[in-house]
């Protein structure tokens, strides 16, 4: 079952019968932190992120497990900067933290943007946070997946690039790619999972619909096992479907950034139950929660919040356009 819902506080329940096991995952995409985002999270003492966070929190405390997309590298140190090259302070992570965050993909188009340097100064800052992290390594040839428990149940994540932006992999770290040889092994090696999620970054920027390239992807996902696929990278929302043994979100927009042209503004936060319905038997709900960004302070809004916040013209215009683009989306599907 797929839903678009507004409230947040009130994500439906997905079942009258008492399942044997069942856990709830939010799913956000690209935090990504460009030159302006830097400059209104500055404060005299250093970087204060949490503004980001303010309304999004509730709906990753609701979740057993809250993910998301990092879409840029963090550094300890300045300098800092936006597009093309993402350095972020670790006061991104921080927050991320606090807000409820549990997990952050880390392979991506912007992996190497620091070379491996910034590989490495990423995964230490996550660590330090707490954040656990799949997609890249630091000090080794591949990735393993990420396996975590939550109510029982045994999840394994896996998360894949296309690309690193032309930017070669340094000798001593890793950014997986999306490479069918080595997920299928990297499957393999998680077959004791209950539910085995495919986090991916791919499809063709500024595309609101799926290629056929990531079809393929998908369907080779689930013949080998992976139940929920997820994906980022084309910086708008692109359309769902929701069986009962499996879910895919094409892509998850963009959770936060700067970008303010048409349907890049926002993204959606995709809410995944899996309820064990009999033993070792696991059915799919979905849930589509859109978010909007306000750029003033690079707030990310939820719809039952940003119907009621107070705003001027312009950005009431660019929100209802949003979430009315959203809604238009899923409502064909």
């Amino acid at each position: 079952m797929l839903r678009v819902v507004a409230p947040a506080e009130a994500l439906p329940e997905v079942t009258d019968c008492a399942p044997l096991r069942r856990v709830r995952i939010a799913f956000a995409g690209d935090i990504m932190c460009h030159s302006p985002q830097l400059r209104a999270a500055q404060r005299a003492a250093g970087y204060d992120f949490s503004a980001l966070f303010q309304y999004v929190k509730p709906i990753f405390e609701q979740a057993d497990l809250a993910v998301a997309n990092l879409e840029t590298t963090l550094s300890q140190q300045p300098p800092y900067s936006g597009y093309p090259l993402f350095r972020s302070p670790a006061d991104l992570a921080r927050a991320a933290a606090e807000a409820g965050v549990d997990v952050l993909m880390t392979a991506n188009n912007h992996s190497l943007d620091v070379g491996a340097s910034g590989l490495r100064s990423t995964i230490n800052i996550l660590d330090k946070y707490q954040i656990a992290h799949t997609g890249t390594a630091a000090n080794a040839d591949s990735c393993p997946p990420l396996i975590v428990e939550r109510g029982g149940v045994r999840l394994a994540l896996l998360n894949y690039t296309y690309a690193t932006n032309g930017i070669p992999t340094p000798d001593g770290v890793a950014v997986n790619r999306i490479d069918t040889v080595a997920m299928a092994a990297d499957i393999a090696r998680c077959a004791d999972a209950d539910v085995r999620v495919c986090f991916l970054h791919w499809g063709v920027e500024y595309s609101r619909r799926a290629s056929a390239e990531q079809h393929r992807i998908r369907e080779f996902l689930n013949r080998h096992g992976v139940a929920v696929v997820i994906g980022a990278h084309p910086h708008v929302v692109q359309t769902a479907e929701c069986e009962a043994d499996n879910v895919v979100v094409y892509s998850l927009g963009n959770f936060v950034s700067n970008q303010s042209e048409r349907y890049t503004d926002g993204g959606i936060v995709a809410v995944v139950d899996a309820v064990e319905t009999s033993p070792d038997v696991f059915e799919y709900f979905l849930n589509i929660i859109p978010v909007w960004v306000r750029r003033s302070d690079y707030a990310v809004v939820p719809k039952n919040v940003g119907d009621t916040l107070r705003m001027d013209a312009s950005q009431r215009a660019a929100y209802d356009c949003f979430m009315s683009d959203v809604e238009q989306l899923f409502r064909k599907m």
